[in-house]
């Protein structure tokens, strides 16, 4: 059985030496490669680490056909294969011997006092004021308040972000399984004026965080980051964020561990 591939690699030396490979590989295995994306692309391999792997699923716009990460940057929690096996893993795709990993990216949707936005994050949002002092949001969960907080930001990270930022944050590690999102402070303050939560808080990923400026931070300066962009957004009435209606579907070997993995590349 033949499919239609589309292979985006970053510039590195090694990612495009394992381009050049793996596209003799596919068309020597009667497969079509395409020049550029195309939603009716069957298979779709990025070649390169996370970062790499995030751009290409938001350049893509969030693609509906699986994609195989082959890793050739450090952590490479997304990849699944090496430059060493690529003949192997193909076969294996060939012969469907491989499972999916389905990720839920999450969304915020930014209400302005002119007009609203919406930005996407595979691993998580995050939200700021400006760089120059803190800021001053209430947080809701469907609509219940649950803290005034007083700190640098507001992290909410899906379960596989759960090892990036979120992660350097003290926030929680999430198996992948787990269908939640998590909401981290950003460096809360914790003094007898301002009492900010301090951990991780898990929901469900059916729940909707509002964060809605208060005092000096009503009505202001918002930056958004999603997987590491960042844009800011004025006159900001409130931001919502929820689980988005995206779906990325991640290609793993029969053998896959997210454990194991996660023991070797992070503890």
């Amino acid at each position: 059985m033949s499919f239609k591939t589309f292979v985006f690699c970053n510039r590195k030396h090694s990612s495009i030496a394992a381009y050049e490979n793996l596209i003799n590989i596919l068309k020597e295995r009667g497969h079509e490669v395409l020049d550029e994306y195309s939603e009716d692309s069957d298979l779709l391999i990025c070649i390169g680490g996370d970062g790499t792997f995030l751009s290409f699923t938001h350049k893509c716009g969030f693609p509906s056909a699986p994609i195989l990460g082959i890793n050739t940057g450090h952590l490479g929690f997304f990849q699944e294969s090496s430059t060493y096996d690529l003949e192997t893993t193909i076969s294996d795709i060939e012969n469907g011997k491989y499972k999916l990993q389905n990720i839920k990216p999450v969304r915020a949707r930014i209400v302005t006092r002119d007009r609203e936005f919406i930005r996407v994050g595979i691993n998580e949002i995050v939200v700021r004021g400006t760089y120059s002092h803190s800021s001053h949001y209430s947080v809701s969960i469907d609509e219940t308040k649950i803290q005034d907080f007083s700190g640098d930001g507001i992290l909410v990270a899906t379960a596989v972000g759960s090892t990036a930022y979120n992660y350097s944050l003290g926030g929680s590690l999430v198996s992948p399984d787990l269908d939640v999102l998590q909401l981290t402070p950003i460096a809360p303050m914790n003094t007898n004026a301002y009492r900010s939560f301090k951990s991780s808080i898990l929901l469900p990923a059916s729940d909707t965080v509002t964060i809605r400026g208060t005092g000096r931070s009503t009505g202001g300066t918002a930056l958004i980051s999603f997987d590491g962009r960042t844009h800011e957004f004025n006159n900001v009435e409130y931001i919502e964020i929820s689980q988005s209606e995206h779906e990325i579907h991640l290609i793993r070997q029969e053998s896959y561990d997210y454990w194991n993995k996660l023991s070797n590349k992070l503890l």
